[in-house]
């Protein structure tokens, strides 16, 4: 379904929502989602876009601010396991046949990826559930997030694929009040995490435990910023 339906639409097929379609499939147990579901998914999507100007074009702020809201509501209407959100056909099937009008509006055409979901940390709608997830009861954090921001949390592996580091890492940058740049603070912290997992397996660190670690980690970056010190790889690790 994927790779055809993407090339009619990067060749200017209208992006009007379905329903169904001809080659969907579906998993060999569990139930299936009535045709009833997806519209009411395909509703709500739509009336919440056009509080953000769609069909028009709409401004970076605007579509930011639909993304935080829009990951609520998708996860409100997908309940799924972690297994299943792991399906790239489910995630293809929202963006090129239930939603395409919205991702459209999103994107645009030119960005395979937000369509065809090779990569669900890019892909328009698996990215926000995921972040529904991970943010689930701290909606403020992912609020204060840019784009940026989530891209330099969720898209490593090591850090997205556990919504404490996710969160706390989060949480310890954007409760900073030192006067450091955020996208320079977000790389840095994030490398000297990932370091971190190399030798440390977080699963066996408590909840205040792993909030510590991720507070040290983003002062010992403002430090360095502030002083503009090179980072050593073998130096001080608080």
């Amino acid at each position: 379904m994927g790779a055809a339906e993407y090339a009619e639409v990067a060749a200017g097929r209208p992006p009007a929502p379905r329903d169904s379609h001809p080659e969907q499939t579906w998993a060999p147990v569990g139930g299936r989602v009535a045709p009833k579901r997806i519209r009411e998914l395909i509703d709500a999507v739509s009336t919440l876009a056009g509080e953000y100007g769609f069909p028009e074009l709409a401004g970076n702020d605007a579509r930011i601010s639909f993304d935080r809201d829009a990951a609520k509501v998708v996860r409100g209407h997908l309940d799924l396991s972690w297994a299943e959100a792991g399906n790239r056909d489910l995630w293809s099937f929202l963006s090129l046949v239930a939603l395409p009008h919205v991702t459209m509006w999103r994107f645009g055409p030119g960005n395979k990826e937000r369509w065809v979901a090779t990569d669900l940390t890019r892909h328009t709608w698996a990215r926000l559930w995921w972040q529904a997830v991970v943010f689930a009861g701290h909606e403020h954090i992912l609020a204060a997030l840019s784009e940026s921001d989530l891209n330099q949390l969720l898209e490593r592996r090591s850090i997205g694929g556990d919504p404490r580091l996710v969160r706390e890492i989060a949480r310890a940058v954007t409760e900073l009040t030192a006067d450091a740049a955020r996208r320079a603070v977000i790389r840095d912290v994030t490398a000297r995490l990932r370091r971190y997992l190399a030798f440390l397996d977080v699963r066996a660190l408590s909840d205040q435990q792993v909030r510590e670690m991720c507070n040290a980690l983003t002062n010992e970056t403002v430090t360095r910023l502030r002083t503009d010190a090179p980072w050593q790889p073998g130096g001080s690790q608080a």
